[in-house]
């Protein structure tokens, strides 16, 4: 991974100061930058066009202008036909009042009954704390001699034509100032990007690259993917309304596309005008029912299936950054800011991405977790969410495997709990409950598999059961595993996770718990019949507490079969085995475990006696995750 880009350090008192004065800059500057930003976007947005012209051999002039042209030309073509149909559309418009008035008449009466009955009462408030007549001064004495009033003079026709032309003049510049820009940063957007690589890069010339790759690979993604996801719910709004008898269809059509590049307000705006005209031109409720329906089931198909299908968080933005974008460049640069606030919020996020000052954007604006799955998990537990945190659990196992999750994520997050516990950052009560909730976790998905795998059995049919009924039923060895906490409670829930790994190889698994005494684990030890001894020891005292069990278990039990797991240990791993001896075998992790344990037991199955069933007279967890005849008293 390349190094990140490295500007020059400012303290965080400096950082709030400096984005005080870019943002002062950037809305004082407005008037260019808004024609600038909006030229870059349409340049990553025709780009691609240009880029494919260029590989059929035509000039990067000649291909710039076609594109250009052929682009404008389309939007001026729309905006004309929006603007043809708006000219038909406004002599209509009296005919319909009178049928919008009678609707919502029928529809708010109620309504304004009690509005009426709010304002009457509220001017009789106003009366009663409004000062009398009596007290108020009389016009025309000494103090008030006379009243005064201000005329205007009146506007001359040169002031008309400007308020008239004014607008549009200035509409029409900045549309020739965006062309000019776009063609322009269309020819040079090589010679562009270099000059900005050796101005912002400061010698970091690959992360740089990657930089702008990385923007202009997802605003150009995001612009095409959501033009055409506008471009068709345009379409469809259009047929749609056409076929329910909506007038104007066309006009409808386009502004549903254009205002659709608004989030989330847009769509709604859009339906509001089709809504109501065709509560003006229909006297029952049909059209305005289906008019509602179209809106929102082609919204729903939008947002539910073809948004994430096409480009899914492709943006990296999360949903809530883009209400907050919304709002502060709408603030900052008015209805433009608005159509522009999520491709420049992308803008924003990338540079937050490369640059090591300004991750905090990253973090705020990014839809990436900021939390890995095991600290996600204790987190959870901390705040006191088990809901949440067996959610995530579950989530964890629709990507890997049971192991890979107990291995990365629970046994990480129990050993976070446990090294705060020691250090004295987690009190009594949150550590018993960390631990609780982690075992009632891992008991509730053993329940669960167990259920499943009952389901799956399939009973035996009678002619089947009939032909076994003389056979003898020879059962097949398998092996059987002890697995034995060090001594904390931590410990007894590695231990149940190892087990129930250890079932999924066919292992004849047991898993001792830790309410049993050391002496009384050892007797356990000699009173059933296993091929190989687990000890589970969690840190930070993994090595100390299993070394102590271990001894005894050597002394009392020579020819044992000893594996010890040191789940998560990351320190050398020789010396680890030197402080415990024994000749035990050493893990890290449950999958280690289990290949060492499948190794011990490969030769099991050849064996020609059969094993004695365990049995027990020491306490043993009733929550047990054995299946096997060993695993119950």
């Amino acid at each position: 991974m390349s190094p990140p880009v490295r500007l020059s350090s400012f303290s965080w008192i400096q950082m709030p100061a400096s984005i005080a004065v870019i943002i002062a800059g950037v809305y004082l500057a407005k008037g260019i930058l808004v024609p600038c930003a909006l030229a870059i976007l349409l340049s990553f947005l025709l780009s691609p066009v240009c880029d494919w012209l260029e590989r059929w051999r035509l000039g990067r002039i000649p291909a710039v202008l076609v594109t250009a042209t052929v682009g404008f030309g389309i939007l001026g073509a729309v905006i004309w036909t929006a603007a043809l149909q708006v000219s038909y559309l406004a002599p209509k418009i009296p005919e319909y009042r009178d049928n919008v008035e009678a609707k919502l008449n029928a529809v708010n009466e109620y309504a304004i009954v009690a509005l009426s009955q709010m304002t009457k009462a509220g001017r009789e408030v106003q009366q009663e704390l409004a000062p009398s007549d009596a007290a108020s001064e009389p016009r025309g004495t000494e103090k008030l001699p006379f009243s005064v009033r201000v005329l205007t003079s009146p506007t001359s026709p040169l002031e008309i034509v400007g308020g008239m032309f004014g607008t549009l003049l200035e509409v029409l510049g900045t549309i020739g100032v965006v062309i000019v820009f776009v063609i322009f940063f269309l020819i040079g957007r090589e010679e562009l990007r270099d000059r900005f690589i050796r101005l912002a890069g400061r010698g970091q010339v690959t992360v740089t690259t990657q930089m702008l790759e990385d923007a202009s690979a997802r605003v150009s993604r995001y612009l095409l993917v959501f033009s055409l996801l506008n471009v068709t719910f345009g379409i469809s709004i259009g047929i749609g309304l056409f076929l329910i008898g909506i007038p104007n269809a066309i006009l409808w059509g386009i502004l549903a596309a254009a205002l659709r590049f608004i989030p989330y307000l847009g769509p709604w705006i859009a339906a509001s005008m089709p809504i109501v005209l065709s509560m003006a031109i229909s006297p029952g409720w049909g059209p305005i029912i289906l008019t509602v329906l179209l809106f929102v089931v082609l919204e729903l198909l939008n947002n539910n299936l073809l948004e994430p299908w096409l480009y899914g968080t492709s943006t990296g933005v999360s949903a809530a950054a883009v209400i907050v974008a919304a709002v502060f460049w709408t603030w900052l640069w008015g209805p433009m800011g608005l159509l522009l606030a999520t491709p420049l919020t992308v803008c924003v996020l990338v540079v937050g991405k490369h640059v090591p000052q300004l991750s905090f954007l990253n973090v705020l604006l990014g839809t990436e977790p900021v939390f890995e799955p095991k600290k996600q998990i204790y987190q959870r537990l901390l705040a006191g969410d088990v809901e949440q945190a067996a959610e995530l659990f579950s989530d964890s196992l629709q990507d890997k495997s049971l192991v890979d999750v107990y291995d990365s994520v629970l046994i990480p997050a129990l050993a976070m709990g446990e090294m705060h516990w020691h250090l004295g950052e987690l009190n009594d009560v949150k550590h018993k409950f960390i631990v609780q909730s982690l075992k009632e976790m891992i008991q509730d998905y053993s329940d669960r598999r167990q259920e499943k795998l009952a389901k799956e059995v399939i009973p035996a049919t009678p002619d089947s059961a009939e032909a076994s009924a003389g056979a003898e039923i020879v059962p097949t060895p398998r092996a059987r595993i002890l697995c034995l906490p060090a001594r904390t409670e931590a410990d007894e829930i590695t231990a149940m996770m190892l087990a129930q790994v250890l079932e999924a190889a066919d292992l004849d698994v047991q898993a001792v718990s830790v309410t049993s005494l050391a002496n009384e684990i050892v007797d356990i030890v000699g009173q059933k019949t296993a091929d190989v001894v687990c000890v589970s020891a969690t840190p930070p005292a993994a090595v100390m507490h299993a070394r102590y069990l271990c001894r005894r278990l050597s002394v009392r039990f020579p020819g044992v079969k000893l594996v010890v797991g040191l789940w998560g240990a990351t320190g050398e791993m020789t010396r680890a085995r030197d402080r415990i001896g024994c000749g035990a075998i050493l893990v890290s992790t449950l999958a280690d475990a289990q290949k060492e344990i499948s190794t011990l037991t490969a030769p099991h199955a050849s064996l020609p006696t059969q094993q004695e069933p365990l049995q027990s007279s020491s306490p043993i967890n009733s929550a047990s995750t054995g299946t096997g005849p060993g695993s119950s008293d």
